[in-house]
Order: structure tokens, then C-alpha cells, then sequence
């Protein structure tokens, strides 16, 4: 028991590992869904084949439901103890209101919801007759798919060759079995499998096509955090806000300029270092603050918190947030003031104890 509290709090204090590990569990999880609706459907549809006893795929379909349950859970565990991305317990259940990505987190809380839904439904099976029961569990195909477009739409590893292959075969596995379903369903008319099957076919096609206008483009990973269902401002003409002074002190959005200013770096008793880059804005003297906090570990920042600030010199905090995002040498920031949230983009170079860059704030507007 205390061995397992230590690798926990291991696991929980090491942001770089908490993010690899949701990576992992929810490739992992993908396959093993997918694996357990193509089960299904061969339960369903009694196409095991020849020399399979006839428990044996209900039984392997029950074990790989409860391996993909306990994947599925350490995924989003994980992913709610990273304090980098900043997710939170609400976002992994009601879809769209994540500051990370929210777009496709949501399709994540989709799954997810629709999943608790099935096994919900399956737990109480005895409650339900033939027909209403088998409809509900037709959402199990949309588990799958709204989990390879959350897991496509990330972008965290869809420009990763071994993961692009798994994640293209998936779609035309699951594709097939949704067509053999279909066919064999003796409850549709004719018209309808022919139709089921020409909207199945379709799905492929239009992935393939949205992956190379999506996931597989450059730049996708910060585009993907353009929208929310959370109250935000329609224009950058809408953001307004005033500090106490006049004239340079006057704050209006959008900021978008040359950025120079000091790097401190303060280290603690723990290990941990506190990293505050303080810049100027050029032509406005509009100011930004972002202080990073983590680990070093070979010769790089382990993310473990985060800050940010954007104001006037005599009111530097008029919105505040965090960093959403770390590629490279660019930040993207999650910012909320008074009237409402945006996303901007700083990229740094650091040298020595001074950094130049440039801010863009809003990158995108949102409706």
C-alpha cells in the first residue's frame, strides 16, 4: 500500500511523466474500444469463427470492456493531475468548456459520456428488453468515433508515423465491421443498409481528407485551442479594457508587437525553479509577465505551474492566466479579464538574463 502511494505521488509530481502516461493509456484505450465493438458485433451477429467456442468472444469482449474501462480511467486521471494542461474535473464530462483544446477534449467528453451510458445501460441489463437495449448500445460505434476525433484532433501525436498508422487503420477496421453490421442486421430494409453503408463508406473518406487539412498540417496543435462554449468576445474590436493612467496607460486589445524585457530565475530548497520573463511591449507600453515553475532536467524546464499577466505599467494585471501551451520557443496563453477569455502566443528568445520575442493577443477571435 505505501509503495503504491509512493509511485502515485511520484507519477503525480512528475508533469512530463503524467503527460506521456495519458498518451499512452489513451492510444491503448482507442484499440482496446474498438477491439470490444468489433467483438460485439461478432457476438451479435454469431460471425465467430469456426473452432471458437461460443463463450469465448463474449467472455474476451467482457475482459477487454474492463481493460479499456481501467485504461480509459488512468487517461483522464492522468490527464486531470497535469497541472500544465489545466483540464479540470467538469471538462472531462460536459464537453467544450476546456481552455485546453476544448474542441477536441470536448469529443473526448463525448465518448466519454456516451460510454458511461453503455456500460451504465449493460450493468442493468435485466431492467431493459431486447430491442431498447440493443438501440443504446448501437452508441458504442460513436464511443469509437468521437475518441479517434478527439484523439486525432489533439494533435499530440497524429504527425507520429507508428501512431498515423494505427490511428488510419482503426478508422478502416472499425469502417468495415460498421458495413458488416449493417448488412447483417436483419431488422433493416434493404434501402437502409444500402444507405448505412454508403454514409460508412463516406466516413473514411472525409477523415482522410479533414487529417491532411488537420492533425497532419503544421501548426495544428496551437490552432486547436480556437474555440469554447464558454462566454468569450466576437471581435478583437469588443476588447477594451482601461488601467488608471492615460494616454500610453490606456490598454486596448488587440496587442501585437515586438517584445523585450529581463529573465530571473529563482531556485528553491525543493528543487524547483521559478523561471519570470518581464517584458515591454514595443510602441504601446503595454507590459507581460509569465512566470514558469517546474524541474530542470536536462537542461530543460519540466513544466509544473504556470502565470501570466498582461496590463500597463500602472495596472500590469489587467488579464491574467496561464500558459495552455509549450512548443519550442512559442508559449500560448490562456488569458480572462473582465470582459471575457482569448487566447495569445509569445514566442521567446532567451539570452542570458534579457529575452526578445513577439506577442500576438487574441490569435483568433471565437463566436
Amino acid at each position: 500500500m505505501i509503495a503504491t502511494a509512493t509511485v502515485l505521488a511520484a507519477i503525480g509530481g512528475n508533469p512530463k511523466l503524467l503527460w506521456y502516461l495519458t498518451r499512452a493509456t489513451g492510444i491503448i484505450a482507442i484499440l482496446l474500444l474498438a477491439a470490444v465493438v468489433i467483438l460485439g458485433m461478432v457476438t451479435a451477429t454469431k460471425a465467430a469463427p469456426k473452432g471458437f467456442a461460443k463463450f469465448l468472444v463474449p467472455d474476451l469482449h467482457r475482459r477487454l470492456s474492463i481493460s479499456a474501462a481501467v485504461f480509459l480511467g488512468i487517461h483522464i486521471i492522468t490527464a486531470l493531475l497535469d497541472s500544465f494542461v489545466h483540464i479540470g474535473l467538469a471538462a472531462s464530462i460536459i464537453p467544450f468548456i476546456s481552455s485546453y483544446r476544448p474542441i477536441w477534449v470536448g469529443f473526448g467528453a463525448i465518448s466519454f459520456d456516451l460510454l458511461l451510458v453503455v456500460i451504465g445501460t449493460s450493468v442493468i441489463r435485466h431492467r431493459f428488453s431486447q430491442g431498447p437495449w440493443k438501440k443504446i448500445h448501437y452508441a458504442s460505434w460513436l464511443v469509437v468515433s468521437f475518441a479517434l476525433f478527439h484523439a486525432m484532433g489533439t494533435g499530440s501525436d497524429a504527425r507520429v508515423g507508428l501512431v498515423e498508422g494505427i490511428y488510419i487503420a482503426l478508422v478502416g477496421v472499425v469502417a468495415l465491421a460498421a458495413i458488416f453490421r449493417t448488412a447483417t442486421d436483419a431488422q433493416l430494409r434493404k434501402l437502409a443498409k444500402v444507405g448505412g453503408g454508403a454514409v460508412i463508406l463516406a466516413v473514411p473518406v472525409l477523415a482522410l481528407g479533414w487529417s491532411f487539412k488537420g492533425p497532419l498540417r503544421t501548426g495544428w496543435a496551437s490552432a486547436s485551442s480556437s474555440f469554447s462554449l464558454l462566454p468569450k468576445v466576437t471581435t478583437t474590436a469588443a476588447l477594451k479594457s482601461s488601467g488608471s493612467g492615460s494616454g500610453s496607460n490606456s490598454f486596448v486589445w488587440p496587442v501585437n508587437g515586438a517584445v523585450q524585457g529581463t529573465v530571473s530565475i529563482v531556485n528553491s530548497n525543493s528543487g524547483t525553479s521559478t523561471v519570470t520573463l518581464a517584458g515591454t511591449v514595443a510602441g504601446t507600453g503595454d507590459v507581460v509577465t509569465v512566470r514558469l515553475v517546474g524541474s530542470v532536467q536536462q537542461g530543460s524546464l519540466v513544466l509544473q505551474g504556470s502565470s501570466v499577466a498582461i496590463g500597463t505599467s500602472s495596472a500590469p494585471n489587467i488579464y491574467t492566466g496561464l500558459v495552455a501551451q509549450a512548443g519550442g520557443s512559442t508559449l500560448v496563453l490562456s488569458l480572462h479579464g473582465a470582459q471575457g477569455s482569448v487566447s495569445g502566443a509569445l514566442s521567446v528568445n532567451i539570452s542570458g538574463s534579457s529575452f526578445s520575442g513577439q506577442l500576438q493577443a487574441p490569435t483568433a477571435s471565437a463566436s
